[in-house]
């Protein structure tokens, strides 16, 4: 299982000035020892190709590739708005394409409507054929809607079909359900990548880093896992700690 950094996690550095995003990659793999970056759609506002390409191979430099761009936006694939959605899901896979990233997420809404949800199938049916023609898989990340309930999640990833779509579970989305790590271990069969956020909340509904990753090997996952601190605390030493938490449990034989 490679584990990775979602940038996300340093927006209160970045937004501040007091993290280079060029600088990202090299942090993650020096610093983190996190071995590739998953980037979100806001992290390339104004970019132009040469600024991609500078990324791409500061990323490869580094021994951390951008493996994934994340659309957090909610997205209407609906009627009269689906055009743009689709122009968007475009754009995002061109960027992908150009990092050397894998694969492309999106946070498509899903209401109860059957008859919506057959429409926004068939347009992310289309959409899947320019995904694939650059090498991409498309990945649907939890949201507000039928996506929130993992079963229906993957009904809605069945519907569409083929190869390269998939889910991106996230730690957060997994304990609103009530049940995080029975919902991860029924998305992770699906799943493309998956978001480790923390600290998820408290309780019984908070998922532990440690427990979800357990939980997510238990069925065979072994793909990558990008650790998200969603905190107010400084998260450079907080991706430090969970880093080394996560590394161990994997080193060790997999006990606590």
């Amino acid at each position: 299982m490679l584990l990775t950094l979602a940038m996300q996690s340093l927006d209160s550095l970045i937004n501040k000035g007091d993290q280079d995003v060029q600088g990202v990659p090299l942090l993650s793999s020096e610093q983190f020892d996190l071995r590739g970056v998953m980037i979100d759609a806001t992290h390339l506002s104004g970019w132009s190709f040469d600024t991609y390409d500078e990324f791409r191979n500061n990323a490869d430099k580094a021994n951390a590739p951008c493996l994934l761009v994340r659309d957090n936006t909610p997205m209407d694939l609906s009627e009269g708005n689906h055009d743009l959605s689709r122009e968007r899901i475009s754009r995002l896979s061109v960027a992908a394409n150009r990092l050397g990233c894998n694969a492309v997420a999106i946070t498509p809404i899903f209401p109860e409507d059957d008859q919506v949800v057959q429409f926004m199938t068939a347009q992310l049916r289309e959409a899947m054929q320019g995904v694939e023609k650059l090498e991409l898989n498309l990945l649907l990340q939890p949201a507000e809607g039928k996506t929130s309930d993992p079963d229906l999640h993957i009904d809605i990833i069945k519907q569409i079909g083929g190869f390269r779509i998939g889910a991106l579970p996230t730690f957060s989305a997994a304990s609103a359900t009530g049940d995080g790590l029975a919902a991860l271990q029924k998305l992770a069969p699906y799943a493309g990548g998956i978001v480790a956020d923390f600290p998820t909340g408290r309780g019984k509904k908070a998922v532990d880093l440690v427990d979800g990753l357990a939980a997510i090997q238990s069925v065979g996952y072994s793909n990558t896992i990008s650790l998200n601190y969603i905190g107010k605390g400084n998260p450079l030493t907080e991706l430090r700690k969970a880093s080394n938490k996560m590394h161990a449990f994997l080193n060790d034989g997999n006990e606590k």
